[in-house]
């Protein structure tokens, strides 16, 4: 019996002056089960943490003409995909009054506002914007949720976050839109 204790300290002793020792393994299994935790969530950390970004370039989308107040149109920025998709639109000077004593017309660039359409709890389509001009309010049919038409904010539903908004400079001489940029990430919306 003394062989087989004798063996179990020349094995302690050894793995000790090796220097791997209980302690050693159980702290690196540690660290491996900590990364492995942590790991999957590093997506949705970002998505809480990560200011929102202007992309796109300069594009024409429409021209004032185009558009009669309280109307909306579907133009595409930056791309012409179906992500791409965004509302133009253009409000009656009722409507931008009513924004700027909400405080609600920090998009809105000579009486025109846009907002990309897909909605960023799950990415389905968002509806334009229907009803008598008091109920105006951009909806996606999927799972009810309710954005303001004047800064893409949630009034109802399931959605995390605000519709990304589209940036706009209208061109005084000829009337024409440009898209200038995206605050916003589709599919995530404003953060």
């Amino acid at each position: 019996m003394s062989i087989v204790g004798d063996s179990k300290e020349n094995t302690k002793e050894k793995a000790i002056e090796e220097g791997f020792t209980r302690r050693v393994f159980l702290t690196f299994l540690m660290g491996v089960s900590t990364v492995m935790t942590v790991t999957p969530f590093a997506p949705m950390i970002e998505y809480f943490f990560k200011k929102p970004e202007k992309r796109g370039e300069k594009k024409k989308v429409a021209n004032v003409s185009d558009l009669e107040e309280g109307s909306t149109t579907i133009v595409f920025f930056p791309g012409e995909e179906t992500e791409d998709r965004t509302f133009l639109v253009h409000l009656t000077p009722e409507e931008v009054d009513q924004a700027i004593s909400e405080g609600r017309d920090e998009f809105i660039t000579e009486g025109f506002v846009a907002f990309n359409s897909i909605c960023p709890h799950l990415q389905c389509p968002v509806g334009p914007p229907e009803g008598t001009p008091e109920e105006e309010e951009f909806v996606c049919p999927c799972h009810g949720g309710v954005y303001n038409k004047f800064d893409g904010t949630v009034l109802g539903g399931p959605p995390p976050a605000p519709l990304p908004a589209v940036t706009l400079e209208v061109d005084k001489t000829t009337g024409d839109i440009y898209a200038t940029g995206m605050i916003g990430k589709v599919g995530r919306g404003r953060v």
